[in-house]
C-alpha cells in the first residue's frame, strides 16, 4: 500500500506539470494548503517574489525540479503545522 502523502505529493506535480497556467496551480494548491508566500518562500530558501513570479507567470513555467521542490515545501509545512 502506498503512502498517502506520497499519492498526494504525484497528484498535485501532475497537476502543476500538466497544468496550461502552472503557477496558478501552485497557487491553487498553496492555498489549498493555506500556506503564505513567504512560509512557502522560506521552505524553498528563496525570496517571496520568486515564488509571486511564478504564481503570476512572470517566471518561465517551472521544471519539474521546481515543482518537486514546492510540493515538498507545501506537505512539509502542513507536516509541521499537523
Amino acid at each position: 500500500m502506498r503512502d498517502p502523502r506520497e499519492e498526494l505529493a504525484e497528484r498535485i506535480a501532475g497537476e502543476v506539470t500538466l497544468s496550461e497556467e502552472p503557477g496558478a496551480t501552485i497557487r491553487k494548491w498553496r492555498e489549498e494548503f493555506d500556506v503564505a508566500q513567504t512560509t512557502l518562500a522560506d521552505e524553498l530558501g528563496v525570496s517571496a517574489s520568486v515564488v509571486s513570479d511564478y504564481e503570476s507567470g512572470r517566471r518561465e513555467n517551472p521544471g519539474i525540479g521546481v515543482v518537486r521542490r514546492v510540493v515538498e515545501g507545501l506537505l512539509a509545512v502542513d507536516e509541521r503545522r499537523g
